[in-house]
């Protein structure tokens, strides 16, 4: 599907931005893999939404500015990039570290969202600890993100030359600052009563990195949120499955009073 690229200056920050489809406001917040591109998902989600997807500063190349040191300073850099676009009430959805951003940003300010969508979401301290993937070489932590490692390669978007391998370490260090002490914010579960907005969990039903039942913990914890399932997928659920994932977001989307095309 045809989307556009652009920049957008978010009080003195560059954001890179895609931006493709029709139909109500969906804002995506990426995970660790697949920044400033337009993916299958992406077109499958264009189907239903107007599709905003902002790169993280320190992302897809662009530099890591210094105010970013924990995922509340993402988090309220989005309630400045969704008054610079002058959305109204869009759908925020996010995937792996952009969940646990869109979970910080439904905890300021849910009056913002039209509603909440956590793709298997770190954030929240799970009850088993999350395997730590910094010290592992690349081939050995796709295990742990897909449910088929042999496809794994195939699936992933490839880095291009030298500068996708530097690119990727960038990215790497930029995860590092927000992640490196521990992948989880030990404040954020007990603040998760202040997320009024409709929300909606999806996890992929062979994730090996934070299993299933963090999900449904993370459902029954936010007040009236939904629990869905994806099978045959592990934590990279827009990869391995990106239409049964953008189906379920569609249909919360018609749920909640959001008219999609």
């Amino acid at each position: 599907m045809n989307h556009k690229e652009e920049q957008v200056d978010v009080r003195g920050c560059q954001v890179p931005m895609l931006t493709g489809g029709e139909g109500p406001s969906l804002m995506l917040l990426h995970g660790p893999g697949g920044a400033g591109r337009w993916l299958e998902f992406h077109d499958r989600l264009a189907e239903h939404f107007t599709v905003y997807a902002p790169v993280h500063p320190g992302f897809a190349g662009t530099p890591l500015p210094s105010w970013v040191r924990a995922t509340e300073d993402l988090a309220l850099h989005y309630v400045d990039l969704i008054r610079t676009l002058g959305l109204k009430k869009p759908l925020v959805a996010g995937l792996s570290i952009g969940g646990w951003i869109a979970t910080e940003l439904a905890v300021f300010r849910s009056d913002l969202l039209a509603g909440l969508v956590l793709v298997d979401a770190l954030g929240v301290r799970p009850e088993r600890p999350i395997p730590d993937l910094f010290i592992m070489d690349p081939m050995e932590a796709l295990p742990y993100l897909f449910a088929d490692p042999a496809k794994a390669l195939a699936l992933m978007p490839q880095a291009e030359g030298v500068d996708g391998i530097v690119r990727m370490w960038e990215e790497q260090a930029a995860i590092a600052r927000l992640a490196w002490t521990r992948p989880y914010n030990p404040q954020l579960g007990r603040r998760l009563h202040h997320i009024t907005a409709p929300a909606l969990v999806v996890w992929g039903s062979e994730d090996r990195l934070i299993a299933p039942d963090h999900g449904r913990m993370l459902a029954r914890e936010i007040d009236g949120a939904r629990f869905e399932l994806i099978e045959r997928s592990g934590h990279m659920v827009t990869l391995e499955q990106p239409g049964p994932l953008a189906e379920a977001i569609a249909r919360f989307a018609g749920s909640i009073g959001l008219s999609t095309p």
